[in-house]
């Protein structure tokens, strides 16, 4: 499947229809969003709430209650980050790193997550002018305040990585058409519907 993601800044209030890791990157867009973007419903586990905490640490406005969660835009700071070998953590790592203001966010713990991914990953980051370096198994290096660019960009087959490109897209010069997305849809059957409910632009292209 293919999209174009057209920039643009998410905010609103969603109730969430299931509870999956797609949700996690609309809250990493939220950090782009001075109104900020609120998930209701959303499921709390471990996961989700080291990724808030990450988000937290970062220095975006993270506000939990009992049954929401809402993100929204201050001064986003790289800072370290192991992942443990969780390829969804590694993309949602990514995609905060990309967009942070300043400093940069260094990876590691990528031993158990293919070379092969995350050689394309940043193959991927720096065609859309992110600055990241990786010449180690274990570290990957990606900078902030860069000024991303839209154009065309291969998600090769990998849900994560499209997912991952959505949330760029909300900093592009211009609209990203995101190829070869995987099985988006099916996988997570509500995102572009969820992305697009809070001021997103996902169009589904040939």
């Amino acid at each position: 499947m293919n999209i174009r993601c057209t920039p643009s800044r998410l905010h609103g209030e969603i109730d969430l229809k299931a509870n999956d890791i797609s949700n996690l990157f609309l809250l990493c867009a939220g950090t782009l969003s001075k109104e900020g973007v609120t998930l209701k419903n959303i499921g709390t586990d471990g996961f989700a709430d080291k990724i808030l905490n990450l988000i937290d640490c970062m220095g975006a406005i993270v506000s939990v209650s009992e049954n929401s969660v809402t993100v929204s835009k201050n001064r986003l700071f790289g800072m370290p980050v192991n992942v443990n070998g969780s390829e969804p953590e590694f993309f949602i790592c990514c995609a905060l790193a990309a967009v942070c203001e300043k400093g940069f966010m260094q990876i590691t713990g990528l031993h158990t997550i293919s070379r092969e991914t995350v050689e394309k990953t940043v193959k991927t980051l720096t065609e859309m002018r992110v600055a990241c370096s990786f010449d180690d198994e274990d570290e990957l290096i990606i900078w902030g305040g860069n000024e991303i660019t839209g154009g065309t960009a291969d998600a090769d087959n990998n849900v994560y990585l499209a997912l991952l490109l959505t949330v760029l897209s909300c900093e592009a010069a211009m609209p990203a058409d995101i190829r070869n997305t995987g099985d988006l849809t099916g996988e997570f059957p509500h995102f572009i519907s969820n992305f697009n409910s809070i001021n997103g632009k996902i169009e589904i292209i040939k």
